[in-house]
């Protein structure tokens, strides 16, 4: 058995962590989450700022505090002591890795998180609303209305924790701040449903469904330069590009392979990451770990003439500096202690691709690749 009493006991707390989260955030005053890191304190300026130089606005902090510390109930570092009686890591993209002095072996547990992704959209959202909205719970809801039920989805803002730990994925949780729908994925499968509506996994018994289309319309994120050359070198070239979704959200990524529950916002039937971070990847991966074979994913190689690098980083690693081993992660999990290799683990990046196993076409596609030495199965 993957997850052990322990294991069951953390997803509780994560799944509780996540629902008092979305509640502090709501609550939020538009003014006060908006604020710049730059208008506050030195020590919150030189704890949060992002690694990348990107921006980061106060309701960043507080959803990273959340997840971490706890606010108003506890976080995953207590949470760590409480089931394993023994301390863990987090991983994120503000911190990067805490605590860093801690070396990661194969039994650390450790929670890697995208606190909020889609910072950017969130903060043209709050500028947009502003005006007549005095809460972030008021905010959130006038843009889900604007975009209405079927695009926020999946294209909403969202927060994600993925615990690792025995050289595997334990679980991925990953909630919709728009909407409040959460997906769990663990061992018995991936379930959905609103975060209001549950404390533990025993109340989750809605399991999603996945698409069952033949096509290969491709989603990834992709801008000119490094990301092109690096969806070029990877073969991800071989599938059609959807070029009218600007900069999709990571960790909700896999919602677009979901079966419709309303109007189709899209065809897509390949989800990718096209060199990017590992906590926008690893939930979609590990989405696809649960599915029960429902979904299929593949770790891409990139072509020695079209390596690209971030921070001194290849965007698409070959197999030695990677987290996955050669085979499928079922069989041979991950390599838990490679994450000691970068100073910012939220740093390491990798290019892999997800689509339901009923996708013959690009079934025949990948299974092309992989005996060309471009690809390999890893669920």
């Amino acid at each position: 058995m993957n997850m052990i009493d322990e294991d069951m006991e953390m997803l509780n707390g994560s799944i509780n962590i996540m629902k008092h989260m979305l509640t502090h955030l709501r609550a939020l005053n538009v003014e006060e989450a908006a604020k710049d890191i730059s208008e506050l304190d030195e020590k919150k300026r030189r704890l949060y700022a992002r690694k990348d130089g990107k921006d980061t606005i106060f309701f960043d902090i507080v959803a990273e505090n959340a997840i971490s510390l706890g606010t108003d109930f506890w976080g995953h570092y207590s949470l760590f002591q409480r089931v394993y009686s023994q301390s863990g890591v987090i991983i994120t993209e503000e911190r990067g890795r805490v605590p860093d002095d801690r070396r990661i072996e194969h039994n650390t547990p450790v929670i890697i998180s995208d606190p909020v992704d889609r910072s950017s959209y969130l903060e043209q959202a709050i500028e947009a609303h502003k005006g007549k909205c005095k809460t972030m719970g008021e905010v959130l809801d006038a843009e889900r209305e604007r975009i209405g039920e079927d695009h926020a989805r999946v294209e909403a803002c969202n927060s994600s924790v993925t615990l690792l730990k025995d050289n595997t994925i334990k679980y991925t949780v990953v909630l919709n701040l728009f909407t409040g729908e959460v997906f769990v994925g663990y061992e018995p499968g991936v379930f959905q449903a609103n975060i209001g509506d549950i404390s533990s996994v025993d109340d989750l018994t809605e399991q999603v469904r996945f698409k069952t289309d033949e096509t290969n319309r491709m989603l990834c994120y992709n801008t000119p330069g490094k990301y092109e050359n690096n969806r070029m070198g990877t073969h991800l070239r071989q599938f059609d590009l959807d070029p009218s979704i600007k900069s999709p959200g990571g960790p909700i990524r896999f919602t677009y392979l979901l079966e419709p529950t309303g109007k189709p916002v899209s065809d897509i039937g390949v989800i990718a990451h096209n060199g990017e971070k590992i906590q926008e990847s690893l939930p979609n991966i590990a989405i696809a770990y649960f599915s029960g074979g429902a979904l299929q994913a593949y770790k891409l190689f990139c072509d020695r003439e079209f390596h690209e690098h971030r921070a001194g980083k290849v965007l698409t690693p070959n197999l030695m500096n990677s987290i996955y081993n050669q085979g499928m992660i079922v069989n041979t999990g991950i390599k838990l202690a490679f994450l000691n290799n970068h100073m910012y683990p939220s740093e390491f990046r990798d290019t892999s691709v997800i689509f339901p196993k009923e996708n013959e076409m690009v079934f025949n596609s990948m299974e092309g690749m992989v005996q060309r030495e471009f690809a390999q199965r890893i669920i």
